[in-house]
């Protein structure tokens, strides 16, 4: 069955590159490639419910002991099978842009076919040899993946990373020929995307958050930043979406960024298989970068060759210029100008690892404290570790702050629903504002209190994080007064869901700000079993009590180093915060501590495990594909509280002996605005582009 299912492959390969070619069956043929890419993907999810080993994407993604949803999620942990449904997903808009013109068509059966090229390379049903299968039954999934979010924040990605690529056909017609089919597609595939990568980015901070080996939400990881350059590009286009004209305003601009945005889609699926840099994504290993990386220079020689024949073939703009307004014309440029800076550093990070540079030794926190800790044995694997180039996360963020300074000014005055007067007035009042919060009000340096793991290079620029408030500002007063002055009048709401995402990413990268530079933390080493039931006190009026700890050895699904499986302790936890005696704020939950080597061999010293819960650099190199730590993790409207309590009581051995283990207590200031800002922000892009699909009417057109 496995040549069977290759052959299917194959033969979606075959029809999807038919499809490419001009001709009367076009049509058919992409229903042949829809149908071989469906039964392929069945017959492996089949696979891995049914714990078919013999398939070697299962024995080295799944475990019998995994919840079937887990199972099915194995299917796109790993890459084979992840272009295998990359292929389907292809296939599924092949169908449909194919009724939109020959190139709309082509394009997207090209990306169809060339995703399914990749499954052939790597295929998803390749057999398991018998020295796998003698080394061990099954290799479970990573420890890291294990989480509900597995069956939704890949997907989402990838769907819209489609909905992204798909079109270019359409993209290239547009700047090439002046061609109508992207005018039709862009007002539906574009805003669609952003709603799903965005929610699939929203999701995985989430996600993040609840790992130790992402620090909180966001620190520039490689994957975070290249996905990040790609939402940049794609919201830059959207803004200029209303003012598009294929024969006027806009009319190449506005087409190249979207080549621009699908290959920095695809770049961003090449970076989660480099191993070039440091990464919390390194989930997949380095199999199809090259293959990946060479998609997306692809793309971007199409967007080249579509400029080059539209200066031979002489295309003018023959259509009227519609005056455009000098402020979106700011905000879309400042916009892609993010996501270049996001590229730069990136491409920076890249060059340095291949001339093998050496990394900076401000690049390296916490390095000296934990080589203190480190074997004489372990300290060069730990000095390479830190050696490994990743995105200089201060440097981005001393590049971007200015740059959205004007995007959030400009935007500010553009939405503000005033006279043209007023809005000038108001943007200048704005600036003024600025000032007086860098040079006389400085609220970032008024509010920080140094408990956190705010770096001094964050220190540094607070200035310029005073006067991004007041930008930020005006765009959320801005976006509000939309809403407001709609609702007042009576208007038309069609407005009301964009103003609804300017104010959700306000709101959320407010919170982010406030909850990331804010922060706190306290540690205190304990003796166990002598610390349960006894309420331990932190700094700033917070303390803790440790309940009960219990401890197990089995298999759970996730990768193991032995047949015993792995141990896991669960704490329970509760959380208290006092003023002047009086408590004012508690929670209580359980944590988990999760790791199958031993106590000795996994590294699990009380100081060690404290230092993989305070630095995500170490929990990243420790912690492998076996090793997960859960901290509580108390919601609150002003502050986020978290416990860990890694309590790494191996195998059956409980907790009757004395054992030292750390309790960190991190506290997040205003998160809840990172996810209110997101839900609003998702409410009003899903409001905005289910209203667009309504009224949007699909032409069709012959082959």
């Amino acid at each position: 069955m496995p040549m069977i299912a290759q052959l299917i492959v194959l033969a979606g390969f075959g029809a999807s590159l038919a499809v490419v070619w001009p001709g009367r069956h076009r049509q058919r043929l992409a229903v042949t490639a829809l149908a071989c890419f469906t039964g392929a993907t069945v017959w492996l999810a089949a696979r891995f419910i049914a714990d078919d080993f013999s398939y070697r994407q299962v024995w080295l993604q799944s475990d019998p002991n995994l919840a079937w949803w887990l199972k099915l999620a194995g299917l796109w942990s790993g890459d084979e099978g992840t272009l295998l449904l990359l292929a389907l997903i292809a296939s599924a808009m092949t169908l449909r842009l194919s009724r939109y013109g020959p190139a709309a068509g082509a394009g997207a059966a090209a990306v169809t076919g060339a995703f399914a090229a990749g499954a052939l390379i790597w295929s998803p049903f390749a057999a398991t040899s018998a020295a796998e299968l003698a080394q061990a039954p099954y290799r479970g999934m990573n420890a890291h993946l294990t989480s509900v979010w597995m069956l939704v924040h890949p997907p989402l990605v990838f769907a819209s990373y489609l909905l992204l690529i798909a079109p270019l056909g359409a993209m290239a017609d547009a700047i090439a020929r002046g061609g109508e089919a992207w005018r039709h597609l862009s007002a539906r595939y574009a805003r669609a995307g952003w709603l799903l990568v965005s929610a699939g980015i929203g999701f995985g901070m989430w996600w993040a958050y609840e790992d130790f080996t992402y620090g909180t939400l966001w620190h520039w990881d490689p994957v975070q930043t290249a996905v990040f350059a790609a939402w940049c590009y794609l919201t830059a286009m959207l803004h200029m979406q209303s003012h598009y004209r294929p024969d006027g305003e806009f009319a190449v601009a506005h087409p190249l960024l979207g080549l621009l945005t699908a290959a920095s889609a695809v770049a961003a699926m090449a970076v989660t298989r480099s191993d070039e840099l440091a990464s919390s994504h390194r989930y997949v290993g380095e199999t199809s970068f090259v293959f990946l990386a060479g998609l997306a220079a692809a793309i971007m020689l199409v967007a080249v060759l579509s400029i080059a024949w539209r200066i031979a073939a002489g295309v003018r703009n023959a259509g009227r210029r519609a005056k455009t307004p000098v402020m979106l014309w700011v905000a879309a440029l400042t916009l892609a100008l993010s996501g270049a800076v996001a590229h730069l550093h990136l491409a920076t990070a890249f060059w340095s690892a291949q001339l093998e540079l050496p990394r900076p030794e401000d690049l390296k926190p916490f390095f000296e404290t934990l080589r203190n800790f480190a074997s004489a044995g372990e300290l060069a694997a730990l000095r390479d570790a830190f050696a490994q180039w990743d995105v200089d996360n201060f440097s981005v963020n001393r590049w971007l702050v200015p740059v959205l300074f004007i995007v959030g000014a400009a935007g500010g005055h553009f939405v503000l629903p005033a006279p043209r007067k007023r809005r000038w007035l108001a943007t200048a009042t704005v600036l003024l504002l600025a000032v007086a919060l860098v040079i006389w009000i400085q609220p970032f340096e008024r509010l920080f209190d140094g408990r956190g793991l705010t770096s001094g290079k964050t220190v540094a620029l607070f200035a310029e994080l005073d006067a991004l408030l007041a930008a930020l500002g005006y765009l959320l007063a801005a976006a509000a007064a939309v809403v407001v002055v709609r609702l007042r009048d009576g208007q038309s709401v069609m407005s009301i869901p964009t103003a609804a995402i300017h104010v959700g990413v306000v709101l959320a990268l407010i919170g982010g700000l406030s909850a990331t530079i804010f922060d706190s933390y306290s540690q205190r080493l304990v003796n166990l079993p002598q610390a349960v039931g006894h309420t331990l006190k932190f700094a700033g009026g917070y303390s803790v009590k440790i309940g009960s700890i219990s401890g197990r050895q089995a298999r759970d699904g996730s990768r193991a180093t032995g047949p015993a499986g792995a141990f896991q302790t669960i704490g329970e936890v509760s959380w208290s915060l006092q003023r002047d005696g009086q408590q004012i704020d508690g929670g209580q939950g359980h944590t988990v501590y999760r790791d199958s080597r031993a106590d000795i061999e996994g590294g699990s010293g009380a100081v060690r495990l404290m230092c993989e819960a305070v630095d995500y650099r170490f929990a990243r190199y420790r912690s492998g594909d076996s090793q997960m730590i859960h901290p509580l993790i108390s919601r609150g409207l002003l502050r986020d509280v978290q416990v860990w309590l890694p309590a790494a009581v191996p195998g059956d051995a409980g907790i009757g002996s004395e054992m030292q283990v750390p309790v960190v207590l991190k506290i997040y200031p205003l998160m809840s605005l990172v996810w209110a800002g997101l839900i609003i922000c998702l409410a009003g892009a899903t409001w905005q582009t289910f209203s667009q699909i309504t009224k949007s009417r699909r032409p069709t057109s012959t082959s």
